[in-house]
């Protein structure tokens, strides 16, 4: 009996140059810069989910949408929500996301959501900078309030 051919799948990355009001390789050296360069987040009528990946002199590399949603974007995989990270070859990220009702106080969702992505972060060696939650009239910085430290720095000077 003759075999039938199998198939495989093949990954391909391709990189897409898009202009945007962003900066690309702007150097970040807090959350103000990165809440000033997603500010739309703030009008926002859906919550969005963003990973943005920096190279090894904390430039940034890329910015991706990583889940648009409702109340769940929360429970996005680490797979997920560090793929561009890990294909672009960045040394570390900041994430963040918007909250539908306007307040930026991390409530217990918010600060799971953080501990699972440092744990992964932490297993392919990624730094994760800071978790940010925008709201109407401003941010929480998990980096800032020190909930991320000891086991990342936050934001290189």
């Amino acid at each position: 009996m003759a075999k039938i051919p199998g198939f495989l799948r093949q990954i391909r990355v391709v990189y897409e140059t898009k202009k945007t009001p962003r900066s690309s390789g702007q150097k970040v050296t807090g959350p103000q810069t990165m809440v000033n360069l997603f500010r739309d987040l703030q009008e926002e009528t859906k919550e969005k989910l963003i990973t943005v990946s920096f190279d090894d002199k904390h430039k940034i590399l890329c910015f991706e949408v990583v889940a648009i949603g409702g109340k769940n974007v929360g429970y996005a995989r680490p797979m997920e929500i560090f793929k561009g990270s890990f294909l672009t070859g960045a040394t570390s990220a900041v994430v963040l996301h918007n909250n539908l009702s306007g307040k930026t106080k991390p409530n217990i969702a918010d600060i799971a959501f953080t501990n699972r992505m440092l744990d992964a972060s932490d297993t392919i060696g990624l730094k994760l900078l800071d978790h940010i939650i925008v709201g109407f009239d401003g941010f929480y910085s998990f980096a800032s309030q020190g909930k991320l430290a000891p086991r990342f720095q936050p934001y290189p000077a």
